[in-house]
């Protein structure tokens, strides 16, 4: 289908091939919407907070500090901030291979095409979504957001395609 008939039928095209900080976008993304997300900054800074009132008290009193108060301490607070980064890297090992992303964005859903693979998502499958600087990031509806779809901005042929993407999913999803 050419440029000229696939802006007649309201479809965007974009092609990229992704990178790493796109996925850590993306589940950063994802983490502040989801309940999983939320369930693990909140007991990752809950687990920091005792972790730093416990060594406080024991310095306070004189007494040594335990040293898996100490580990816990030292880890819990910077592994709750790479978390995201550290999945990211996981899934990028399997989306790295796939070569360059093909997705057309149409009326009746998303269709992402690899060089290893194709799949096609329909709005209820994916009912929501979530906008960053540099993507646009599909969420399905359970509460923690298990499935998702990244399509980067970067891979549109001009600034009208991304808002016209912003159009279409306002019009088929829910803002998360």
């Amino acid at each position: 289908m050419s440029e000229q008939q696939g802006a007649v039928h309201g479809a965007v095209e974009l092609r990229y091939r992704p990178v790493l900080r796109d996925y850590s976008a993306a589940l950063g993304a994802r983490n502040r919407v989801s309940a999983a997300g939320r369930r693990q900054r909140i007991l990752g800074v809950a687990a920091t907070g005792c972790a730093v009132v416990a060594t406080s008290l024991s310095l306070a009193r004189g007494t040594d500090v335990p040293v898996a108060l100490l580990v816990a301490l030292l880890f819990s607070g910077p592994l709750l901030l790479l978390s995201p980064r550290l999945m990211a890297r996981q899934l990028f090992r399997f989306v790295g291979r796939q070569g360059e992303f093909r997705v057309r964005v149409e009326e009746s859903g998303v269709s992402v095409d690899t060089d290893n693979s194709s799949a096609v998502v329909r709005w209820q499958a994916q009912p929501r979504y979530v906008e960053t600087a540099d993507l646009f990031v599909l969420l399905s509806d359970d509460k923690n957001a298990t499935a998702l779809t990244v399509i980067a901005k970067r891979g549109a042929q001009d600034r009208s395609d991304v808002d016209r993407l912003r159009e279409i999913f306002d019009r088929h999803l829910t803002k998360a």
